[in-house]
């Protein structure tokens, strides 16, 4: 027999209740067969200090959200009167709370499956489920884990997340390779690395912490998540563990399931450096290819390159709608090259990068296109390219 909830009940300020309900919102499963699996979890402790001038109650609540491969859980400043907890739709929480006046709002639990919800004149009775009924959220000991700047995330999945494949029948590919390599006591290199299969991006950095060399399948959910994480947090403790790492912030801690299985050889994919070097203003670069995608044929996505010393044209053509042509200075002093290539694998790539001039490194126009850029040589995005009959 369950046990019957105990009466949680607590003030919080909206703007803070709001901000963890939209937090947990990105893990909720929004068309789940399981209806625990679209809920959050709302408990309260009186441990913890709640916001300044709430009186003499203090205490903070947590909120959860997991769909079992990925699970959320924030703690906020709250006045706690007793503690309790209770799962309810997510969505219904966050519709509510996002229309309350600004100010304080008063949760309280009624008969164990009912959450009270008070502000002002409002006043919402939201059906809810038995706290026991909701998956445990699983938490690494501190002790387990490394911290590693934020900055550093932010940076590599800015330069990877685009190139995850999207419901790839090859698992390993619906995630990025991220890869540890110590060198030396406390120094290690990092690396993160993703693929679909016609293009490829990289990006490695060096962190100061003592890890055993690792080799693990992020997947793209949590990617995304991650990257709203450390929006907030600056120096994020990472714990990893055979199936399952962990993210832990001031106030947030997120952890995932991994991806089982083995990620294709990246480095075999990786040319030598091409001996047809083009140098080409980014902003330029991105603006011709967007306005010549116009005309390319929505199947393909392709347009055709030419390269010659000191110019670029650039050609797209849709046989039933038409064509469009431009040409842009450059800096390439090479034998007359062409290239067939998807225009959005390249407007990803570019928009990953910052400096005003990029680099195009090719062998041949059906050997890979590389692209780097100077101040960050540790970074680089591949595309493949098309054949002409791919382009018809």
């Amino acid at each position: 027999m369950k046990t019957q909830n105990p009466r949680l009940r607590f003030q919080i300020e909206k703007g803070v209740f709001l901000l963890g309900i939209q937090r947990a919102q990105g893990v909720t499963e929004k068309r789940s067969t399981a209806p625990i699996f679209s809920n959050v979890l709302l408990e309260g402790t009186t441990q913890g200090s709640g916001s300044k001038g709430q009186g003499e109650f203090k205490g903070q609540i947590s909120i959860v959200a997991t769909d079992l491969e990925i699970g959320i859980k924030g703690t906020y400043p709250a006045r706690v009167h007793s503690e309790g907890g209770i799962a309810v739709s997510g969505k219904k929480l966050h519709e509510i709370i996002r229309e309350l006046p600004e100010g304080e709002v008063d949760i309280s639990v009624e008969d164990g499956k009912f959450l009270m919800i008070k502000s002002g004149n409002s006043f919402f009775k939201v059906a809810g489920s038995n706290k026991e009924d909701f998956p445990a959220f699983p938490e690494m000991s501190e002790e387990n884990m490394v911290t590693i700047d934020s900055s550093i995330y932010r940076e590599m999945i800015k330069k990877t997340l685009f190139a995850v494949a999207d419901a790839e029948a090859r698992q390993a590919l619906n995630g990025a390779l991220l890869e540890i390599e110590q060198e030396g006591d406390k120094r290690a290199r990092i690396r993160m690395v993703a693929t679909d299969g016609h293009r490829m991006a990289l990006c490695e950095r060096w962190v100061e912490i003592s890890q055993t060399a690792k080799q693990i399948i992020l997947p793209k959910k949590t990617l995304l998540e991650l990257r709203k994480f450390l929006e907030v947090n600056e120096g994020i403790k990472t714990g990893l563990g055979e199936k399952q790492i962990s993210f832990k912030g001031e106030d947030v801690y997120l952890t995932s399931r991994l991806i089982e299985g083995n990620y294709p050889n990246y480095k075999q994919v990786i040319p030598p450096k091409g001996e047809q070097i083009v140098r080409i203003n980014r902003t330029h670069f991105m603006d011709v290819v967007r306005r010549v995608s116009v005309m390319s044929r929505e199947k393909t996505r392709a347009i055709l390159v030419e390269f010659s010393a000191g110019k670029a044209i650039f050609r797209a053509r849709d046989p039933e709608i038409g064509e469009a042509s431009e040409d842009i200075a450059i800096d390439y002093k090479g034998p007359g090259l062409t290239i067939g290539l998807n225009y959005q694998y390249l407007l990803d790539a570019l928009e990953s990068m910052e400096d005003e001039e990029v680099m195009m490194e090719m062998q041949t126009s059906l050997s890979p296109c590389v692209l780097k850029q100077e101040s960050d040589p540790n970074s680089l995005s591949i595309v493949m390219p098309m054949r002409v009959q791919e382009m018809e």
